[in-house]
């Protein structure tokens, strides 16, 4: 693997990566359909736009950001293909510029997962960078119980507490389903608001 993230992301993104199966993940349509994400939405790591094209045709204002330009360059051609009003840029969610907030919300579907656990202080902070006091973020997750033998890190609870500490208030933690192409693995679903 490159120790370059965005070059890794790109790499992955030549073909069809696992996670993108081109459904919205069950907990993110639970989610909009109990009317709990609503006004202007960042998807953090959209990777090629699934989450956030789900959201623009339901009527919501949605900004996507990931490292990956291949990623991006697929989540712009679904929107217009779909003439789906969401932007996409290409940035570091550990590093967001404070000018793309304020959001209402954000919703991660498989980043903070991915991130190395010495970055997720880092991707707590940048997210509080662009959503205001009273701003919730979604972060959906591989559980503690998901396969250690492959995929992605997989998170406690305990997990997402230490890297929200600072300025977040952790109101929900539930264990929800997580789809993949090749099966469905135990998720979990934090529900988390700034302070």
């Amino acid at each position: 693997m490159t120790d370059d993230p965005a070059t890794w992301w790109d790499e992955a993104y030549e073909g069809d990566p696992p996670w993108e199966n081109g459904r919205p993940q069950p907990a993110l349509v639970d989610l909009v359909e109990a009317g709990a994400l609503d006004g202007r939405i960042l998807d953090a790591g959209c990777g090629a736009g699934t989450h956030a094209c789900y959201l623009a045709a339901r009527g919501r204002s949605v900004v996507g950001v990931d490292v990956s330009e291949r990623a991006v360059e697929r989540a712009r051609l679904t929107a217009r293909e779909r003439d789906l009003d969401a932007t996409f840029r290409v940035g570091d969610a550990l590093d967001l510029d404070p000018d793309l907030g304020p959001f209402d919300a954000a919703f991660d579907c498989g980043l903070f997962h991915a991130l190395d656990p010495v970055q997720r202080d880092a991707y707590a902070h940048s997210l509080a960078g662009v959503l205001p006091a009273g701003g919730r973020a979604y972060v959906l997750s591989f559980a503690e119980r998901a396969p250690a033998d492959w995929g992605p890190n997989r998170v406690a609870g305990a997990d997402v507490r230490e890297a929200f500490a600072d300025g977040w208030r952790v109101r929900d933690l539930r264990e929800v389903r997580f789809e993949t192409n090749d099966t469905d693995v135990p998720g979990s679903l934090a529900v988390l608001r700034r302070v």
